[in-house]
């Protein structure tokens, strides 16, 4: 029996985060929609949400769709996950129904320390965020989160990560054989290119992507602003985001209040992909100045229509994905930041040749290389 023969695989496809419009700013959601599209007429598949503000999703190519919910809602993410271990128990069922079981976060495989190796023999893992990775957002994890992490990432039969870094992370604190680990980086939509645009230098508009939260650290960027305009530079930012904490966004108001921003800063929430491309491409700058990214799609989608990009030198997995390409700057900290921003505002030749080195590294994020990566992987076991 040749290849296209064979039965369509059983797969189950258990997410956290939801596809649907209003969260295409989270790269989660993103990634979630990208599974279930490149799956959905590849096999049988069967999607678990948990469900949390009574969304629904609806798709016909898409075999069985069930909700879960959270029996123990507490506000600590780390707590939340180690109390509602049935609700993973019931998010995945009966096993043996599957082929495959994927997951996009560690955490949805907590709760089978009892389970069969026949069980972790089908399992594929997303992480997302791990210990090391929220430690350096500026979290505190507590020791049992951290612990279990360590079982289902010796336990699942194959690792997929975003980023070198990332793998680096999982080998060195878990200590996880690297045969097991695939590195696929997450692929920018391909409505996310380089456009032809005219650059208006005089009132060049910051864009910076990514929910309001304390890892993307949205108040740098505000700082970034701060120093431009006090600099005498006549720019403006665009935030694009959702509001994931509700303190931090206040603090944002304040600030922009009392640094007199207010005309200056312009925030668009919960936008489609769509509406986002649209206002990346309208943008001049693209930053960054999130505390940690084990990929950064946001950094990217901007990459991806050619702008300028200024990102923090912390962000390490970012630097190596990047690979010393002359359209990435990294910067210490704000002030160097808004002074490495001046400098190429300021010069439209290296402002261009920045722009145009960006197009292999584009190519380096496509849709396409991580869909066929991803088929391979999870489908054909390779």
């Amino acid at each position: 029996m040749t290849q296209e023969n064979l039965p369509l695989k059983n797969v189950l496809l258990y997410l956290g985060k939801f596809p649907g419009y209003g969260f295409d700013v989270d790269g989660g959601s993103i990634l979630a929609r990208q599974l279930i599209d490149i799956l959905k007429i590849r096999c049988n598949l069967t999607v678990v949400f948990i469900r949390k503000k009574g969304e629904t999703y609806a798709d016909s190519q898409v075999k069985d769709i069930r909700y879960v919910e959270y029996k123990n809602p507490f506000g600590n993410k780390f707590l939340r996950r180690l109390q509602n271990l049935d609700t993973n128990r019931e998010a995945i069922g009966e096993y043996n129904k599957y082929d495959i079981i994927i997951t996009a976060h560690v955490s949805k495989f907590f709760g089978f320390e009892g389970a069969p190796l026949s069980f972790w023999a089908k399992t594929f893992l997303f992480p997302m965020f791990c210990t090391n990775s929220y430690k350096r957002a500026g979290e505190s994890v507590p020791a049992e989160y951290t612990e279990m992490e360590q079982f289902v990432l010796s336990h699942v039969r194959k690792i997929i990560t975003p980023s070198e870094i990332e793998m680096m992370d999982l080998v060195s604190d878990y200590h996880i054989n690297p045969a097991k680990i695939k590195v696929v980086y997450r692929g920018i939509n391909p409505i996310f290119k380089a456009v032809p645009r005219k650059h208006n230098m005089n009132k060049p508009q910051l864009v910076c992507i990514g929910s309001i939260k304390k890892q993307k650290n949205t108040i740098a960027a505000l700082s970034v602003l701060n120093i431009l305009v006090k600099k005498g530079v006549d720019c403006s930012i665009n935030i694009i985001c959702t509001i994931q904490e509700q303190a931090i966004y206040k603090e944002l108001l304040v600030f922009i209040r009392n640094n007199d921003l207010t005309e200056r800063v312009h925030f668009f929430f919960e936008q489609t992909q769509e509406q986002v491309a649209q206002i990346v491409q309208n943008s001049d700058i693209n930053i960054s100045v999130s505390n940690w990214e084990t990929f950064g799609r946001g950094i990217f989608e901007g990459v991806s229509c050619g702008l300028p990009t200024f990102v923090f030198s912390l962000l390490t997995g970012v630097r190596i994905i990047c690979n010393d390409n002359k359209g990435v700057c990294f910067a210490k900290n704000e002030e160097e930041m808004a002074t490495e921003i001046e400098r190429v505002i300021k010069s439209p030749e290296i402002y261009s040749e920045m722009s145009k080195s960006l197009q292999t590294l584009a190519d380096t994020v496509s849709s396409e290389r991580e869909k066929n990566e991803l088929i391979n992987i999870l489908l054909n076991n390779q």
